[in-house]
């Protein structure tokens, strides 16, 4: 089969596609030949090497869909030719947290890697039936980013008629973010760089769109639009240049989910304004294996929309992710496989 790996950590030109042998299942597991992959900003930290050092060769990518081709000893209730969408989340399946449906705090849970090629081998349970009326890239940019904001949501207990700030909104969890907010009756806040984002957003369910010039501050904005009071909810994904900003437009008694760091993950803060104020900061790191199969069904009916900005062809992965880089893009980017 065809794949992309890395050999060692670096720019886009690490990514390398190359031939490789084809991986084949063991107990319990399945063969996916893959159709599609999404790109998360999380291959970008993985091929730059953020998270420490990894195997040598590793291929990257963590959401994707295709069909199963092969069928491991004991793995049961799918058959070849069943077409999937890659539940993402790995965890040792026997702790109190996965056997509770808390995957994602399991001590030994992971994401997936391995989708940035043509085929991949998953235990059974980490893939889920794709529903009707979706193509395999738009199942493909589903998974990584809706688990994630659908746990956080659910953790921060947001609820109809709340207000929630979405920094970076014209990515792929912050379309996620929208979507999920927009069914909870929330007003939504989307914050971008460009004007040329503001009447999409509002098509997806942003109620108000603030364009951000980086370098100013939106915390009074955020207080003239709620009277004073702040948002409910903030969802930081950016870092270094808006937490500070984010801890201003909250409201006492509110929420930061701090769920990336694109600009740089170091800040320095004074204790007392946050305890002060009784304020919550939620950590999110993806979602239980439970999120996906129920959301699913929500974008056969239209409830939910995949957003795709635009497709590469597997060999081109190193053009997805300098275009990534580039933070030009609305919605998911995804190689065609």
């Amino acid at each position: 089969m065809h794949a992309i790996r890395i050999h060692r950590p670096g720019d886009p030109s690490a990514l390398i596609y190359e031939e490789v042998a084809n991986p084949e299942p063991g107990p319990g597991e399945v063969r996916v030949r893959l159709r599609a992959a999404g790109v998360n900003h999380r291959d970008i930290w993985v091929r730059q090497g953020v998270f420490g050092d990894f195997p040598d060769p590793l291929i990257p990518g963590s959401d994707g869909a295709g069909e199963i081709d092969a069928l491991g000893p004991g793995a049961r209730d799918y058959a070849v030719g069943q077409k999937i969408v890659i539940n993402p989340g790995l965890s040792c399946g026997r702790c109190v947290f996965c056997l509770s449906g808390q995957q994602n705090s399991c001590a030994y849970y992971h994401i997936v890697d391995g989708t940035y090629a043509e085929q991949i081998v998953l235990p059974v349970q980490n893939v889920v039936p794709m529903p009707s009326g979706l193509t395999f890239i738009e199942a493909a940019s589903i998974g990584i980013p809706f688990v994630t904001a659908e746990d956080f949501l659910a953790r921060a207990q947001a609820v109809t008629g709340q207000t929630i700030v979405v920094w970076g909104a014209n990515g792929g969890l912050g379309l996620a973010t929208i979507q999920l907010a927009r069914i909870r009756g929330m007003r939504i806040f989307a914050v971008v760089r460009s004007n040329s984002y503001v009447d999409r957003l509002k098509q997806i369910g942003a109620s108000d769109v603030i364009v951000w010039d980086g370098k100013t501050s939106l915390s009074s904005n955020i207080m003239n639009m709620t009277a004073s009071k702040g948002a409910d909810i903030v969802v930081d994904s950016l870092g270094e240049k808006s937490f500070m900003q984010s801890l201003e437009m909250v409201r006492h008694g509110g929420t930061i989910i701090t769920v990336g760091a694109t600009t740089g993950g170091k800040i320095q803060m004074e204790l007392g304004p946050f305890f002060r104020r009784r304020l919550t900061m939620l950590g999110a790191y993806m979602g239980s294996s439970a999120i996906l199969p129920r959301i699913l069904p929500l974008f056969s009916r239209g409830t939910l929309l995949p957003v795709i900005d635009k497709t590469f062809s597997l060999s081109d992965a190193q053009a997805a992710h300098s275009h990534m880089e580039s933070r030009g893009l609305f919605g998911k980017i995804i190689l065609d496989i």
